[in-house]
């Protein structure tokens, strides 16, 4: 039995029917969901009708000023056609190689792809990442296109390095950071003999966290901002306000959650374990630290980054933790407001933060962390 039809029959999840051959359109993009380790189910996202606009369906970088209802149409249109990969072993190869050409790509790819009768079109919700149309289990995968291989990252795939050498090298030439995860989820970037398959959400934190590293040494020797700072963005509908501090590079994320019928507020408080923390805040203070880091890297000093998002809009949700991202590095183009007086600053903040500020910050040490503390007098600086 081939190594294809082993791993479907060591995991079959879904029914497979009578297949037929479909002509997709990947704009790039790609799919690794975990299925049972070692195996995983790993495919391409693609549409069914070719578009002019395809190239952007799996782009967030190219979204700027596009509505949500536009996004969210644009994934509706992307299914997850995937085939039952092993990880551990990066097998089979043929399946391996057509996927990795997909996230090497800079261009729309054309595949021809085995399945069976395909669902309509739904959009899910895919945790920590962009959602999209249905999974569909593919017997077959093949290019029928000449992509466009980027060969700046191809030779970097090469290197027989430690990945965050590579991730490092992939963003110091402006790949994007959606780009260079796919890259690492398909075992593309590290030493040739460690390489794997790993989720695509597993991929976006190995990425984010060698970026922030390195970007901490990179700032060791810059000065710290010269004085204090607040930046305003409404992104889709959710505010987000962020206040940048002199001080050493950190960043605290606070979210409220106001889309159901009960308020909730969680935060990351960085490097210290907080009560009001969960796992779906961290994805999201992850992805706002990514964009935090780039603002201090472009700035070249240092800064306390405190970031007060407010969610109101279920919608939002769906569009996971890129809402987060994208929301702070808009906040970060607009003009700054600057903080001086303490007193101007809690006026400030209590006519931006609905609720005040002491509901957001109330059993934390935000103000503490923000150089500001509460007494009977007013809140003064520290």
């Amino acid at each position: 039995m081939a190594i294809g039809q082993t791993l479907s029959a060591q995991l079959q999840l879904e029914p497979q029917e009578a297949g037929s051959n479909h002509t997709v359109f990947s704009p790039p993009g790609v799919a690794v969901e975990t299925a049972k380790y070692p195996i995983m189910w790993a495919g391409v996202l693609a549409s069914t009708q070719a578009s002019e606009w395809l190239s952007i369906y799996d782009h967030p970088i190219a979204w700027e000023g596009i509505q949500r209802e536009a996004i969210l149409a644009m994934r509706e249109h992307l299914y997850r056609f995937v085939v039952p990969i092993n990880a551990r072993e990066m097998m089979p190869n043929d399946n391996v190689e057509v996927l990795q050409t997909v996230a090497l790509s800079v261009s729309p790819v054309t595949l021809n792809v085995e399945v069976g009768p395909l669902p309509p079109r739904t959009l899910q919700t895919i945790g920590g990442l962009l959602p999209s149309s249905p999974r569909i289990q593919a017997k077959s995968m093949k290019i029928v296109s000449d992509p466009e291989i980027s060969i700046v990252a191809e030779k970097i795939s090469q290197r027989d390095v430690p990945a965050s050498e590579s991730i490092w090298t992939l963003l110091d030439f402006e790949y994007t950071l959606d780009q260079v995860a796919k890259m690492t989820s398909l075992g593309l970037l590290g030493k040739l003999k460690r390489r794997r398959i790993i989720p695509l959400r597993a991929a976006y934190k190995v990425v984010i966290d060698n970026f922030i590293d390195r970007a901490i040494a990179e700032l060791l020797d810059k000065p710290e901002s010269n004085d204090s700072k607040l930046y305003i963005s409404d992104f889709l509908g959710d505010s987000f306000v962020v206040v940048v501090n002199p001080g050493s590079p950190k960043v605290d994320y606070i979210h409220l959650n106001d889309t159901d019928m009960i308020r909730k507020r969680t935060l990351s408080i960085d490097g210290e374990p907080s009560a009001f923390s969960e796992p779906k805040t961290m994805v999201y203070a992850d992805h706002a630290r990514f964009a935090s880091y780039s603002y201090m890297l472009e700035e070249k000093k240092n800064s306390h980054i405190t970031i007060f998002h407010h969610s109101r809009h279920k919608k939002n949700e769906v569009l996971g933790p890129w809402v987060t991202r994208a929301g702070v590095a808009d906040a970060f183009k607009k003009s700054s407001v600057h903080l001086g007086d303490p007193e101007v600053t809690k006026t400030i903040l209590d006519s931006l933060l609905a609720p005040n500020l002491e509901y957001w910050t109330k059993d934390t040490r935000i103000l503490n962390r923000m150089n500001l503390e509460e007494t009977p007098y007013g809140l003064v600086l520290k």
